[in-house]
């Protein structure tokens, strides 16, 4: 059966719009499949929120939804966004339609998009439908760098002077500390500056960049570029598909200098900052080049890296060993070890990498100590998925909306449904991974290595995407030790939990970092700490924990993710941090959002 996209669109968006001005919440329900999903971000709160199944929906919009709160919905008609027909996952013949609209709601100009489905009586209800409040009235996003226009021939206007001066404010007088200076402190850094909010970058390394420059050499990015591309600035056309760790690292240096970010390399956030209610501010002092800088931003936003320090297990008796011992994290390549008889403790992308450059480097022998079971996909398998939904086609910010409009929690009940073909696909692979001994699962529910990623990255992280190891453990150059764990040092190497020694001149412990509010456990202190959020992972609806939300303490935040994440929610807390600053939103640092929504009583 032909499927006229627009005529579907148009009827549904009517419908949508008949119940959001009636303000009935049930009937907006009823424009939902009885499975479907809600993605809501800042439009009927101030909070990030995914809500699966017309009661969880309808609950939701009948404390929030008002006669005014969404109105003038309109059809988004522009080139990529138009309505468009899809095939429904997991059918064989339905076709599906998605729709992205523009909206007014009580916060600002929003946007939405939308993905439709027939139902069994044939009528098309929302699978899935993202809202997002994209500005604040007045105080839109500008498409230009500030300060950078030609200023030319205007009286009293001097381009250069101007500039600088901006950045002597931002310099004393930032209205946000962003702690960190990697992708995610970048990309945050960047919207901030877009949306005319004084944004001050501290990085405790000499320059920006080091965090990757200080990794193992062979060190390689997984996602496509366009996946791991920074806000406003493309790659260049010729750039490599999987950018090298110092590639990456020079690109975040070239970016910060690009987008005209103020930035301080070599200074470093002392403990203990202190909070003042009373004046909606921070006392903090940076440590920068040798001398202490007071300051007094109104916001501090850690983006020091989902990852923080190294995990490194303690285990008795290393003095015994003559070895050398160390965390993936300070491994600097393969050379020093090679006639070295390796272990690598661990079984995630790091050990495959150190793995495959010590056996290429002539290592001996190389040993990978899995503990559980691992979850392996072929990189270019992973890559041509990226692609699909990052077309190159399509104008990044267009993708990111369309891709961040299907929420996590339904894409993860998609991976486990299509969990067998992703068996089939690396059917080969997993052939030669489970011959030389490895262990191999998609996840606890058959999640696949992206659902993974974003539940459990760090330290319980145990996924690779492959590209060529797999053939190193299958002829055995790569052998596995799996279903063990090391319990201690010996002078020989390693005493195994089954009483086994394993031999060893290095050992390389691959285990992952402890998470970045563990991480910045000292520096913010217990009191402060203990009253934040968890941070990364996915919580109960699917979204990211203590990420670009409310911490939980009053005006300090959490940026956390890969590329895209940062690179899309970024806005969502930039808008967050104009709000508060224009007196729009006022809050204790804890969810508005979700409070609303959980029963008054049990």
């Amino acid at each position: 059966m032909q499927v006229d996209p627009r005529s579907v669109a148009s009827d549904w968006l009517a419908a949508f719009a008949r119940a959001v001005g009636s303000a009935d919440a049930g009937a907006v329900a009823a424009t939902f499949l009885p499975a479907g999903w809600l993605r809501d971000l800042l439009v009927f709160t101030w909070d990030i929120r995914s809500l699966e199944g017309r009661e969880k929906i309808a609950a939701y919009l009948s404390d929030t939804l008002r006669p005014s709160t969404i109105a003038d919905i309109k059809l988004d008609d522009r080139p990529f966004l138009a309505p468009r027909t899809f095939s429904v996952p997991h059918s064989s013949h339905a076709t599906g339609v998605e729709v992205a609209f523009t909206f007014e709601c009580a916060h600002g100009h929003g946007r939405a998009n939308a993905r439709l489905v027939p139902g069994d009586d044939g009528v098309f209800r929302a699978l899935a439908v993202m809202t997002e409040l994209h500005d604040i009235p007045g105080h839109e996003e500008s498409d230009i760098l500030p300060l950078r226009d030609d200023l030319t021939g205007i009286p009293g206007r001097d381009m250069q002077k101007e500039f600088n001066q901006w950045v002597k404010e931002v310099e004393t007088n930032p209205y946000v500390l962003i702690v960190g200076g990697g992708h995610t402190a970048l990309q945050v850094a960047a919207r901030c500056k877009q949306m005319n909010i004084r944004a001050l970058v501290v990085e405790r390394s000499d320059r920006i960049g080091d965090s990757w420059r200080k990794r193992y050499p062979t060190l390689t990015l997984h996602t496509v570029k366009r996946h791991h591309s920074m806000l406003y600035l493309p790659f260049p056309t010729n750039w490599p598909e999987f950018t090298p760790r110092d590639k990456i690292a020079d690109w975040l240096e070239h970016y910060a200098s690009i987008q005209d970010l103020v930035v301080w390399t070599n200074a470093e956030l002392k403990t203990k900052p202190v909070y003042h209610p009373e004046r909606g501010d921070w006392d903090v002092t940076i440590f920068r080049e040798g001398f202490d800088v007071k300051l007094r931003p109104a916001h501090i936003v850690f983006a020091t890296g989902t990852l923080g320090r190294p995990h490194m297990p303690d285990l008795p008796d290393v003095d015994l060993f003559p070895g050398a011992v160390m965390h993936s994290q300070h491994y600097a390549g393969a050379a020093p070890y090679a006639g070295k008889r390796a272990v690598v403790v661990g079984a995630g992308n790091s050990s495959i990498d150190i793995c495959q450059d010590l056996v290429l480097h002539g290592a001996e022998s190389v040993t990978m100590v899995q503990r559980s079971q691992t979850c392996v996909c072929d990189r270019e398998y992973t890559a041509q998925g990226l692609r699909q939904s990052f077309p190159e086609d399509v104008p990044l910010p267009v993708a990111d909306f369309q891709w961040a409009s299907l929420p996590v929690g339904l894409l993860k009940k998609l991976a486990i449904a299509d969990q067998q073909s992703v068996w089939d696909a690396n059917k080969e692979l997993h052939e030669k991974l489970r011959t030389g001994g490895l262990r191999l699962d998609m996840g606890p529910e058959g999640q696949g290595i992206y659902l993974l990623t974003l539940e459990r990255a760090g330290g319980a992280l145990d996924a690779w995407m492959d590209k060529g190891g797999a053939d190193m453990i299958g002829d055995g150059r790569i052998k596995v030790k799996n279903g063990i764990f090391p319990q201690r040092f010996s002078k020989n190497g390693l005493i195994m939990s089954d009483g086994s020694e394993l031999s060893a001149d290095v050992v390389i412990f691959a285990t992952g970092f402890v998470h970045m509010r563990e991480a910045n456990a000292e520096l913010l202190g217990e009191e402060v700490l203990n009253q934040t959020d968890a941070v990364y992972g996915l919580d109960e609806e699917g979204e990211i924990k203590g990420s670009y939300r409310p911490s939980g303490y009053p005006r300090l935040w959490f940026a956390t993710g890969d590329f895209f994440i940062s690179r899309f929610m970024s806005k969502t807390l930039a808008l967050q941090l104009k709000a508060i600053q224009l007196g729009l939103l006022e809050h204790d640092g804890r969810r508005v959002g979700l409070k609303r929504w959980r029963p008054t009583a049990s």
